[in-house]
């Protein structure tokens, strides 16, 4: 298997450069001028009028009776002159290899396009600053345009860009225009489309020898699996046992013994016994919060490299969600967070966005208390993952039309989503869940919201929390400042509803929400209302792909506030934030250069 293994990644290696190099390209493609790249910068498109005395010409049957076998013989005009262009040979486009005769319409001659005739006919084509530097006859290949098959002159110009002029011979076409741009351009067409030989075509022998290189990955692959899974180090839930295991806290106390599954990893396999470990990112190994000791050491994933130093690795440091029981025998666990699993039935579904649902659920038991900003951790069972709602509203269709019915399998999972409701006021669980589309047709969708987003009225899932890790501790006299964006509208109203509505909170309340379009604002008119309601509350609907006939802000949530609040608010402020990393980001690096400390700056991070 080493072999296999190896030429496996070997080849991973070489299709993972030629897909950075299709990334490079298609980044290009986006940005560039494609009025450049055509060379297109000096050309004349102007219609020249022509005053063709038709009685004078030449019968065409005097040229076909004296020339040699023809297929076809039309009139064309150069530099405002008729000819007669005879085809004996013809290929199925103009550049392909063809056969022709010109002759002069007015005294049936043969005509030649020799050097000067090219660059007349060049200097027509051309209305740049520069002057004729050289003319050659060159034969095919040609670099600038290598379909072209015949014959044809290049007539050089001493411009800034270096233009070149190609006029075909014998029929005086203008073949095209080359410079420095479509020049630097064919370097990404080149690495786009692998044409390594210059063939000026995407149908090439690296293409084909390309897709066999993938398919022979994929082969490899799959025999790697096949042998994963002999040796019992796929996680395939139908194959899985149990394993015995020793938990110990952090003074080396005897916690419990727990079985937990070999296919589900040790962050869901310890949830399953109501020991809930921190976690933000839902066990993707981002969040590096799930700390545990593992005895004996296993092996080190890029998850655990990345959160704990050489020293900790070796003592058995691990991340929880990156590593399974198959080989543990006992565990330490640092920071345990009292939480219950909860089974949920759905009583609520409706769009709130064109890709966001807000989905209420009834708790099966004792109704939950949980602070403001709170979470829950879902788990999401196997099974097929749909690439589209079932229950698209007409108003919002349009926004799925790219999406193609499509299902992708779904692995056991558990993730994480945010609580818009407030535990004193709503009888019911509400979340504000984003629809993760697919990024590509070859790539699956998200697997949570995709699976919670189509649960009919009356489902039911298993939950665990409330986890309180995002909340508005206690009251201060600062002015808060909150931004968010997208689904992270979810922990951000609750905390504004329990602060107006709960308690009555005077604070100054500034509530800045970003969103694409006006069909993006989550409760926009609850907001507005409370505003018209509180005078200590303000609310700042931020666009920034706005209609022409929106009044409001446009741009970016956090431009906007930096824009228009005064540095000396801005530094006296407590900040909430959840949204995009990026803008969590740029909010807070701006914040911490103003000089704002960093104890009063709350975020809840969902990325």
């Amino acid at each position: 298997m080493q072999w296999v293994r190896t030429i496996h990644k070997w080849t991973s290696a070489v299709i993972g450069i030629q897909f950075m190099l299709w990334l490079i390209s298609g980044i290009y493609f986006n940005v560039m001028d494609h009025h450049k790249v055509g060379g297109h910068t000096y050309r004349a498109h102007a219609h020249h009028e022509t005053n063709i005395d038709v009685s004078a010409l030449v019968e065409p049957r005097e040229i076909l009776a004296n020339a040699n076998a023809s297929v076809s013989l039309k009139q064309i005009e150069l530099l405002g002159n008729p000819y007669y262009l005879l085809t004996h040979k013809l290929g199925l486009y103009a550049y392909f290899e063809n056969d022709y005769s010109l002759f002069d319409a007015y005294t049936g001659n043969e005509v030649r396009i020799d050097k000067a005739f090219a660059t007349r006919l060049a200097k027509q084509s051309y209305n740049g600053p520069g002057s004729v530097m050289d003319v050659t006859l060159l034969q095919p290949p040609l670099e600038d345009f290598p379909k072209q098959k015949n014959a044809t002159w290049r007539v050089n110009f001493d411009d800034d860009i270096q233009t070149s002029v190609y006029i075909e011979d014998y029929t005086g076409r203008v073949v095209g225009h080359s410079d420095a741009h479509k020049r630097f351009a064919d370097i990404f067409f080149m690495l786009h489309f692998m044409d390594y030989g210059n063939e000026g075509s995407f149908n090439n022998i690296q293409i084909i020898v390309f897709a066999f290189v993938t398919l022979w990955l994929s082969l490899t692959g799959l025999i790697w699996t096949v042998d994963l899974i002999r040796r019992g180090q796929y996680k395939v839930a139908v194959l899985s046992k149990r394993s015995a295991i020793k938990l110990f806290d952090h003074q080396q106390q005897l916690i419990d013994k727990v079985e937990l599954s070999t296919a589900s990893n040790l962050l869901d396999g310890l949830a399953e016994h109501r020991i809930a470990l921190p976690s933000t990112c839902g066990g993707g190994g981002t969040c590096g919060r799930c700390k545990v000791l593992i005895n004996p050491a296993p092996k080190v994933t890029s998850a655990d490299q990345e959160h704990f130093t050489e020293s900790e690795l070796n003592q058995g440091f691990r991340l929880a969600c990156q590593h399974f029981s198959d080989d543990v025998e006992d565990m330490t666990i640092f920071d345990v967070t009292e939480a219950k699993k909860v089974e949920l039935t759905l009583v609520g579904s409706e769009f709130v966005s064109p890709d966001i649902k807000e989905l209420r659920f009834k708790v099966q038991g004792p109704p939950l208390a949980y602070k403001a900003g709170a979470f829950m951790r879902f788990f999401i069972p196997q099974g097929q993952a749909q690439a589209r709602p079932a229950d698209i509203p007409a108003e919002y269709l349009a926004h799925w039309d790219d999406t193609q019915e499509q299902e992708f399998p779904r692995p056991a999972c558990s993730r994480n989503y945010s609580l818009t409701s407030v535990s004193e006021r709503d009888d019911e669980l509400v979340f504000a869940i984003k629809y993760q589309q697919a990024p590509a047709g070859h790539l699956p969708v998200g697997f949570g919201s995709s699976y919670l987003c189509n649960l009919g009225i009356g489902d039911t899932v298993d939950a665990l929390g409330p986890f309180e890790e995002f909340y508005v501790d206690d009251e201060r006299f600062a002015p808060i400042i909150v931004i968010g964006a997208g689904s992270g509208m979810a922990p951000l109203r609750a905390i504004i509803n329990d602060l107006l509505l709960i308690r009555n909170s005077k604070q100054v309340i500034h509530f800045y929400f970003g969103a694409r379009h006006e069909e993006d604002l989550l409760y926009q008119e609850e907001f507005f209302d409370l505003s018209q309601r509180y005078e200590n509350f303000r609310f700042t609907p931020v666009l920034s792909q706005a209609n022409a006939d929106w009044l409001g802000a446009t741009g970016y949530a956090q431009q906007v506030l930096f824009d228009n609040v005064d540095k000396d608010t801005l530094k006296g402020a407590h900040y909430y934030m959840c949204g995009p990393k990026a803008m969590m980001d740029q909010t807070i690096e701006k914040l911490v250069e103003m000089g704002v400390s960093a104890d009063v700056i709350h975020f809840d991070s969902f990325s």
